[in-house]
C-alpha cells in the first residue's frame, strides 16, 4: 500500500496518508489509555505526539529515495512506545508504515534498523506496563514481514526499471545500427554512382578532345564523324553501365567474367590501344558483393589510365583461384607509350575520390589494395584473402 501511495498523484496520497492519521488519532483517544498529563496517560500523550510529528513530517516529503531520514526511525519508536502504553489503539500504524517505507526505500539490511528500534520500543513499554510477551513476538514478526515485503516490492520496481533502461539501450543501440547500415548504403551507392560517371564521362571527354584536335587540324570529314560516333556509342554504353549499377544494388549483376571482357573490350575501342584480360581460375565465385568490388576497381583503374595515360598499353589480369584456401589477386597495370601526350587536363576533371573509393571497396571485403607507380607505369592491385573469397558474396 505505501509502495502505490508513492506512485500516486501526490495530492490524493497525501490525502490518503491524513485520513489514516486521523483514523489513528481517533483510535487513540478513544482508548483506554488515552493522552493524559501524568502517569501512563503522560507517556502516551508525548510519544503520540512524536509519531505523529514523525508522520507530517513524512507526508512533507514522502519521496526520498536510497536514504532513511530521521523521521522514519523516529515514528517507529514512538509508535512502539505508543503501542505498548496503548495497546488498544492502532498505534501499531506507525511502526507498520515506518518498517514499509524504509524497506520501500533501501536495501534490506539498512532498513531493518527501523524495524529494530520499533520492536525495542515496543518490548520496553510492554515490560514496564506487564504486556503480553507473545503479542510482542507476534508484532515484531509482522513488523519484519511487512518490511520484507516492502523490499521484495521494491526490488521488483528496481527490475522492472533496469529492464526498461536496458530496453531503452538496446532501442538507441539498433537505431545507431540501423543509422550506420544507411551510412554505409549511401557511401556504397556514391561509390558505384561514381564509377560508372568516371569511367562513362572520361570516355566521352577523350573522344571529344581529340575530335576538337582534329577539327583543329583540318581533318576530313570521316575522321570527325568516327570520333562522334565513338562518343555516341560511349554515352549508349555510360546508360547501359547506369542500367547495370542499378541492377547491381537490386541483386541483379551480370557475371564478374563478363563484365571484365566488356570493359576490356571498351577500353581497347576507345582509346586505340592494347589491352588484355587474363583470367585464371574460377571466377564465377566470385560473382555477388566481391564480384561487384572486383569490377569496380577495375573499372576505376582503367578510368584513372583513359585520365592519366592517355593511349597506354593496358593488361587486366584476375587470379580467381579454384578453392576457398586460395587468395584472389585482381591486378591492373599500365604502360604509357613513349611520347604519349600529357593528360592534365584530364587529370584534373576528377573529383579526387576514385582512389579512395578502391580503398574503401577492398575494406568492405576485407581485402587490401595497392596502387602506386611500377615499372614506368601505374599498377592497381586488391587482394582479398582466403576467407573472404570463400561464397562470401551476399550484399
Amino acid at each position: 500500500m505505501i509502495v502505490l501511495l508513492q506512485r500516486l498523484d501526490y495530492r490524493i496520497a497525501s490525502l490518503i496518508r491524513l485520513v489514516g492519521l486521523g483514523l489513528i488519532t481517533w483510535t487513540v483517544v478513544g482508548a483506554a489509555h488515552r493522552p493524559a498529563a501524568s502517569g501512563r496517560g503522560l507517556v502516551v500523550a508525548i510519544s503520540f505526539a512524536l509519531a505523529v510529528a514523525a508522520w507530517i513530517a513524512w507526508m512533507a516529503r514522502p519521496m526520498q529515495p536510497h536514504r532513511i531520514t530521521p523521521d522514519i526511525p523516529l515514528m517507529a519508536a514512538a509508535g512502539g512506545v505508543l503501542l505498548g502504553a496503548s495497546p488498544d489503539s492502532a498505534a501499531s500504524v506507525f511502526v507498520f508504515v515506518a518498517a514499509v517505507v524504509a524497506g520501500a526505500r533501501v536495501e534490506l539490511v539498512r532498513a531493518a534498523g527501523v524495524v529494530a528500534a520499533g520492536a525495542a520500543s515496543l518490548a520496553a513499554t510492554t515490560l514496564a506496563y506487564n504486556g503480553n510477551g507473545f503479542v510482542l513476538v507476534g508484532y515484531a514478526l509482522g513488523f519484519a514481514a511487512a518490511q520484507l515485503a516492502a523490499s521484495n516490492t521494491r526490488q521488483s520496481f528496481v527490475r522492472a526499471e533496469q529492464a526498461e533502461l536496458l530496453l531503452a539501450q538496446q532501442q538507441r543501440s539498433h537505431e545507431e545500427q540501423l543509422r550506420l547500415a544507411r551510412l554505409e548504403e549511401s557511401a556504397r551507392i556514391a561509390r558505384d554512382i561514381h564509377d560508372v560517371l568516371a569511367h562513362a564521362l572520361a570516355g566521352l571527354a577523350i573522344q571529344l578532345e581529340a575530335t576538337s584536335s582534329l577539327l583543329e587540324q583540318g581533318a576530313d570529314r570521316e575522321s570527325v564523324l568516327a570520333r562522334v560516333r565513338r562518343a555516341h556509342e560511349l554515352a549508349r554504353e555510360g546508360l547501359r553501365e547506369t542500367r547495370d549499377a542499378v541492377g547491381a544494388l537490386r541483386g541483379e549483376a551480370p557475371s564478374t567474367r563478363a563484365v571484365l571482357e566488356e570493359l576490356v573490350a571498351d577500353y581497347r575501342a576507345s582509346v586505340d590501344a592494347p589491352a588484355t584480360l587474363t583470367i585464371d581460375g574460377d571466377a564465377e565465385r566470385l560473382d555477388g558483393a566481391l564480384g561487384r568490388t572486383i569490377v569496380r576497381i577495375a573499372q576505376e583503374a582503367l578510368t584513372n589510365t583513359r585520365k592519366h595515360a592517355p593511349g597506354a598499353d593496358v593488361s587486366v589480369e584476375l587470379h580467381a583461384g579454384s578453392g576457398p584456401g586460395e587468395e584472389v589477386v585482381l591486378s591492373v597495370e599500365d604502360s604509357p607509350r613513349a611520347g604519349a601526350r600529357s593528360a592534365a587536363e584530364l587529370g584534373s576533371s576528377g573529383g579526387g575520390y576514385g582512389l579512395q573509393g578502391m580503398r574503401e571497396r577492398a575494406q568492405l571485403v576485407g581485402g587490401t589494395l595497392r596502387a602506386g607507380a611500377e615499372n614506368s607505369g601505374w599498377r592497381v592491385e586488391l587482394r582479398l584473402p582466403p576467407q573472404r573469397a570463400n561464397g562470401e558474396n551476399g550484399s
